[in-house]
């Protein structure tokens, strides 16, 4: 990448750390054009979680952006459909649904070539010190995976594979078999419910978190309103947790996040996403009814947890007058059908947000 000043590239980053935007410069260059010409990283570039790169490989010209929302995309043009110039105009789009470039001669009536990004089997993923990291290729298929350095995480699975890890163990859960009958049915049933909980509770914490990463500036102010009592503002509580946080390398969201907000307790959930990114639980396109599941299914999951693995009827206390929830597989499948759409929709509406100059 061409060299830049300290300042000048901080005024990129904090530019292009936004979940849409557009990229656009003019390149020389004497064997852009030359098939024997192996090429190599024109543009890269982290900007908070996002990662952008241009590279030349022989006679393509490749456009790589990947964010924790987005996942890894890139878009290719063959330099073959190019008019061949040693000054062109590079433009690089970015939004949510799709990424864009375009290249073409720079000069009057240049004609511009489009190509449209499709997701990448290579997964690029930016640590907070900044390194790129590169998992799986083609042909290659990567589960779970982690990052420590010092005994201190560095990089984690976002927070939209981790729901996919989620629903992939409860998938190879639910497939076992044994020879107890019923009793090992509600012991694999109760596991699985108290898995999709756990995973709704990870996902909710990391995109909120990711969210900031991304360029979407959080309402603190709000969150301290709503998450410190009087007396912790009074006793500057808040700002004991920035110096916290400044010591670990952390945001005060992040501090915020892992000491003030349960996110398994919907209510606190609901409440953190609301006054931080004025998301909407109940604006997401789910039913009342769907809501309303998904908050027993909480419910169920402390009872597995706090009384017994072993339970069998989920809603005990309130029968009757409420009529039995007995622990199975089918009460799983509709669990994980609820979760599935509340987090995939979720996951969208974070996606809708904009950042706010």
């Amino acid at each position: 990448m061409i060299n830049l000043s300290p300042d000048i590239l901080k005024q990129i980053q904090d530019a292009i750390c936004r979940p849409e935007g557009t990229l656009e410069f003019k390149y020389f260059s004497d064997s852009l054009f030359d098939p024997k010409d192996p090429g190599g990283v024109i543009f890269e570039i982290t900007a908070g979680a996002h990662f952008f790169k241009i590279e030349k490989r022989f006679m393509c010209l490749i456009f790589s952006h990947s964010s924790p929302g987005t996942g890894t995309r890139v878009a290719t043009i063959d330099l073959v459909n190019v008019k061949p110039a040693t000054k062109v105009y590079i433009v690089f789009t970015w939004t949510p649904k799709e990424i864009n470039a375009y290249v073409g001669p720079y000069i009057e009536g240049g004609e511009l070539v489009k190509a449209i990004g499709t997701t990448s089997s290579t997964k690029i993923r930016t640590t907070k010190n900044g390194d790129v990291i590169q998992i799986g290729g083609a042909g290659i298929e990567v589960g779970h995976y982690s990052l420590f350095v010092g005994g201190k995480p560095m990089l984690q699975p976002t927070a939209i594979e981790t729901w996919g890890n989620t629903l992939k163990a409860i998938e190879i859960l639910q497939k076992s078999s044994s020879e107890d009958g019923y009793i090992f049915e509600t012991v694999v049933s109760n596991l699985s419910i108290a898995t999709i909980v756990t995973g709704f509770e990870v996902y909710c914490k990391r995109r909120f978190i990711e969210l900031e990463q991304e360029g979407i500036k959080p309402n603190i102010e709000a969150l301290v309103a709503s998450f410190f009592t009087k007396e912790e503002r009074d006793t500057r509580l808040p700002d004991s947790l920035r110096d916290k946080a400044a010591n670990q390398n952390k945001t005060f969201l992040e501090i915020i996040a892992d000491e003030k907000i349960n996110f398994q307790d919907y209510n606190r959930n609901k409440k953190a996403y609301n006054k931080a990114y004025n998301i909407k639980f109940g604006e997401i396109g789910l039913t009342s009814d769907e809501l309303s599941f998904l908050q027993k299914i909480i419910q169920y999951r402390h009872r597995i947890i706090h009384v017994s693995p072993l339970i069998g009827m989920l809603n005990q206390p309130e029968v009757p007058p409420e009529e039995p929830i007995f622990s199975n597989k089918e009460l799983v499948k509709s669990a994980i059908n609820c979760f599935d759409k509340f987090i995939n929709n979720l996951h969208q509406a974070t996606l809708n947000l904009k950042r706010q100059d």
